[in-house]
């Protein structure tokens, strides 16, 4: 005849105790993942009652039928719930009035509305401001909370982090200027078929990141960088009938070279694509100088 093995539960491990106490009199200790694997892994894992199921429940009960009828009627529909769940929804039932599951208090909140407000006026100020910033402002109103709260409410506000994207700064006299212009093209209804537009932009060779790596317990490496990296300039022009080529060079554009320039690449692309053709291009001096 076997033995008969049974496991009761302690703080860190399961005791082992054998009805064979001739063949082992003292128990044994048996670590925690030993015991769940060879006496947990066969019970069938029930999942979480459905909405639906709970309402077939509650379908069932008002016909009159026992817990045991209900999960006999749930298994011919093909419901996956135990006896034990039925019991538990019918008592609920019988109790609430309902089987719906109730709201649970839960921890309280760390922040109020009136906190949240306060960091979404925050993000509305400065987008560039941190959340150890918005703690500390907090702490101002009486209200103590750890930088990562701020975070994580931030992140449910909708705010994310991005990579600012920067772009050319315009006088507020050439905003009305420019948005004088787009009325009048829109009225008008030029499409711009003819028009080639021009300019040439600086671009660098050497790359520098905001970020890198080190070690914790090594200092911080400071890294050289020159005043003024080594860059080049490139001048091109694009319109509905194609893109001119462009013309790379280095040092100060004057009018001598920017007339080269033209020379060189915009009058070719004219003759050969373009004869009836408009020229647009920004208001730099060079441009129209003699």
């Amino acid at each position: 005849m076997f033995p008969t093995v049974v496991l009761v539960p302690m703080r860190n491990c399961y005791y082992c105790y054998h009805s064979n106490a001739s063949r082992i009199r003292n128990r044994q200790q048996i670590p925690h993942s030993f015991a769940f694997k060879h006496t947990q892994s066969k019970l069938p894992i029930m999942p979480k009652v459905s909405n639906y199921t709970r309402t077939r429940i509650e379908v069932l009960d008002k016909q009159g039928l026992p817990p045991v009828a209900i999960l006999r009627s749930l298994k011919n529909e093909g419901l996956a719930v135990s006896l034990a769940s039925v019991t538990r929804i019918v008592k609920k039932l019988r109790i609430t009035g309902s089987v719906a599951n109730l709201p649970r208090s839960g921890r309280p909140k760390k922040l109020s509305e009136e906190g949240k407000a306060f960091i979404d006026q925050q993000m509305e100020k400065n987008d560039e401001m941190t959340s150890g910033q918005i703690q500390k402002k907090l702490e101002r109103y009486g209200i103590s909370v750890c930088s990562s709260t701020v975070r994580r409410m931030r992140k449910k506000l909708g705010w994310t982090l991005l990579k600012t994207a920067y772009c050319q700064l315009i006088r507020a006299p050439n905003k009305v200027k420019r948005l004088e212009y787009a009325r009048r093209v829109l009225e008008s209804g030029d499409t711009f078929d003819n028009v080639i537009f021009t300019d040439e932009c600086s671009v660098s060779l050497q790359q520098y990141r905001r970020t890198c790596y080190r070690k914790i317990n090594e200092p911080m490496k400071r890294k050289p960088k020159p005043k003024h990296p080594v860059k080049v300039h490139v001048w091109g022009g694009i319109s509905r009938h194609g893109a001119t080529k462009i013309c790379i060079f280095d040092g100060i554009m004057d009018a001598v070279l920017f007339c080269n320039i033209l020379e060189t690449t915009l009058v070719p692309f004219v003759r050969e694509k373009l004869p009836d053709h408009r020229l647009m291009q920004d208001n730099d001096p060079k441009h129209t100088s003699n």
